[in-house]
């Protein structure tokens, strides 16, 4: 009776393409940060008041329709 030989190793799995594709993801999440980010700031920049809000008096008025109504 013949014997069944042992099963040999599969070959090494090549880790190369999986560190490849985690550095570019971390590239992209960091690009994407950094877009973000800059998205931020221009829009807290266009803010013209301080946290403290205007503090002069606003100049209020009954309007008609666009035109004064005395």
């Amino acid at each position: 009776m013949g014997m069944k030989s042992s099963p040999s190793m599969p070959p090494p799995v090549d880790n190369s393409m999986v560190e490849e594709t985690k550095k570019k993801e971390a590239a992209l999440a960091e690009e994407k940060a950094k877009m973000l980010s800059s998205k931020k700031g221009g829009m807290y920049g266009t803010v013209l008041t301080s946290g403290m809000g205007v503090e002069e008096e606003a100049t209020t008025g009954k309007t008609m329709l666009g035109g004064t109504f005395k």
